[in-house]
């Protein structure tokens, strides 16, 4: 996307027509490199350049069956890694149950792990009795299951849908929600996110594309290479900042400044301080941690890791805060404000939607259940949150319309705290 932030011969206007008739032009059929969620393949990127730590065995093959269907209302056509997996996926999409012998097991399934909680130990256990592209379709008909997320994630197809229809008829000056126009966006970005320009852990899209529609915008100073709390102190700063002005905020953060967010706004700061918050996104979010930070960490492994950081002028310190022990017990000390209104974006990959860059790091991370090629799907939620399920892309949320789904995830959330729905709190 060309846009043409300093162009001092052009009228505000003018700017704003050239850069609507691009958008309008181009935002469809858009390259999906060019347009891959701002702020995502940044975090720990170096950790998923440590795949020479990884051992031989995380390069075996699985079988790849061709599945077609719908997920969280989008048609998937893509490969999966058992005859289960293929079944379930279609017998949901189709209502139709068609093999009795794989109906009771299904049903034995859902019978057993219904009323247990999503986390990665109940999806680790079906993967293992069943196959992680079971366990992952699992997760999303049991997210979805419940009624806040189902009504959520109606609502993300539809205002997509309202974006799309509205950009070509050139009716640009209405794809944003009038709703959206009362809150200040507030950025946390991921690791190395100045160093590192083409990661995309700045940001750098959504807040052009959100500042030239109007929307007031900010970035986050936090250390690029900082640790889980030294940043969340950053993050606390200046959410006290905009509480005593009396600002009303939309959080988003990504990948290793979901876990940051949340220490900030449900340990570090009091809840007097945060009535300027009134909503929270986390995209892909490392709330517990991952598994490959685990790996690196173990010896002799550590010392690789950091002579590769020390090499690449990266701080090793956020690396420990990483892992899951460390995370799990971070998230079990905080209590986020139940005045805050949260909302996770995670992608569900299936076996068949990994790209190939991401192969190694997927496959290691299968014997512990579905995940995302980075984390486990289970160890991206947070306690009490909204989910909105986006299936058929990996942890670095290269789709070609996801500087639309952003805009659509936005005026949903500030839509909803307009109107002031029930929502689980």
């Amino acid at each position: 996307m060309n846009l043409h932030k300093n162009d001092k011969r052009r009228s505000p206007f003018h700017s704003w027509f050239r850069f609507a008739r691009t958008l309008a032009d181009t935002a469809i059929r858009r390259h999906a490199d060019s347009l891959r969620l701002r702020g995502t393949r940044g975090c720990v990127c170096r950790i998923a350049a440590l795949a020479l730590i990884l051992p031989v065995g995380a390069c075996f093959s699985y079988p790849k069956i061709p599945a077609v269907g719908y997920l969280a209302n989008k048609p998937i056509s893509t490969t999966v890694d058992s005859q289960l997996a293929k079944y379930y996926l279609e017998a949901s999409s189709t209502h139709s149950f068609p093999n009795a012998n794989a109906n009771e097991r299904i049903a034995d399934v859902e019978r057993r792990f219904e009323g247990r909680a999503l986390d990665w130990l109940t999806l680790k256990e079906i993967s293992e009795e069943t196959s992680p592209d079971f366990a992952a379709t699992f997760f999303i008909n049991h997210s979805l299951s419940d009624r806040h997320n189902q009504r959520f994630q109606a609502g993300f197809s539809s205002e997509l849908q309202r974006i799309k229809s509205l950009i070509y008829q050139r009716r640009w000056a209405r794809i944003v929600q009038t709703a959206l126009q009362r809150y200040k966006l507030l950025f946390i970005p991921g690791f190395h996110y100045l160093s590192d320009n083409t990661s995309g852990a700045d940001f750098s899209n959504q807040r052009q594309l959100m500042h030239q529609l109007g929307l007031d915008v900010q970035l986050a100073a936090t250390e690029e290479d900082g640790t889980v709390e030294e940043n969340a102190k950053m993050i606390a700063r200046i959410v006290r900042a905009e509480s005593r002005s009396h600002s009303k905020l939309i959080l988003v953060s990504t990948s290793k400044g979901g876990p940051e967010t949340a220490l900030a706004l449900g340990k570090i700061l009091k809840p007097g301080e945060t009535t300027s918050v009134k909503a929270w996104l986390s995209v892909g979010g490392l709330i517990r941690g991952t598994f490959l930070a685990d790996r690196i960490m173990a010896w002799p492994k550590s010392w690789i890791a950091r002579i590769i950081f020390w090499h690449e002028k990266v701080d090793f310190r956020s690396l420990p805060g990483l892992t899951t022990a460390a995370s799990r017990a971070r998230m079990n000390g905080i209590n986020l404000p139940r005045h805050i209104l949260v909302v996770q974006y995670v992608a569900t990959p299936l076996s068949g939607d990994i790209a190939d860059d991401v192969r190694s790091r997927y496959t290691y991370l299968r014997k512990y259940g579905p995940n995302d090629g980075l984390t486990l799907l289970a160890d991206e939620l947070v306690p009490d949150g909204i989910t909105i399920i986006e299936p058929g892309i990996d942890h670095f949320y290269r789709d070609p319309e996801i500087n639309l789904k952003s805009l659509a995830i936005a005026n949903l959330v500030a839509e909803e705290l307009t109107v002031g729905s029930n929502v689980p709190k």
